[in-house]
C-alpha cells in the first residue's frame, strides 16, 4: 500500500526489547539518525514502530532510464585484468553419475555467471 512508503522495516521491534526501550521511541531514535541521501525522500515512524521508506521519484527514474540504456548488462561491473577460475562437473570417472552431479553443474554455472556479472 502507498501510504507504508516504497520499503519498510520491523527492525525497531525486533530491536526494543534489547534495548529496553519502546519500538516505536527505538524507529524515532533510527529515523533522526539516518543520513540525508539522494536515494530517500523522507522516512515515517507508524504503526507500533514501523519504518516507512519513500524513495525519490526523481533518483527512480533515473535508475530506470540508466538500466534501460545499459540494455542487458545492466547492473554488470566492469571487466578486470584478473581472472578466476571456476571447476565444478567433475564426474568420478569410477562411479556412476546422479542427481547430485546435475545440481553441481547448476550451481556451478550460476556462480561463474555471478563472478562474470562482477567483473571477473
Amino acid at each position: 500500500q502507498k501510504e507504508f512508503g516504497d520499503f519498510s522495516t520491523n527492525a525497531a521491534l525486533a530491536l526494543a526489547g534489547r534495548v529496553g526501550t519502546s519500538p516505536r521511541e527505538v524507529a524515532e531514535a533510527i529515523r533522526v539518525h539516518l543520513p540525508a541521501d539522494d536515494l530517500v525522500e523522507r522516512v515515517e515512524v507508524a504503526g507500533q514502530g514501523f519504518l516507512n521508506f519513500f524513495v525519490r521519484a526523481d533518483w527512480l527514474r533515473d535508475v530506470l532510464r540508466d538500466a534501460v540504456a545499459r540494455g542487458p548488462r545492466y547492473g554488470w561491473a566492469e571487466p578486470n585484468d584478473r581472472t578466476v577460475q571456476v571447476e565444478f562437473v567433475s564426474a568420478n570417472p569410477t562411479g556412476p553419475l546422479h542427481v547430485g552431479h546435475a545440481r553441481n553443474a547448476a550451481l556451478g554455472d550460476a556462480l561463474a555467471r555471478l563472478l562474470e556479472a562482477a567483473g571477473w
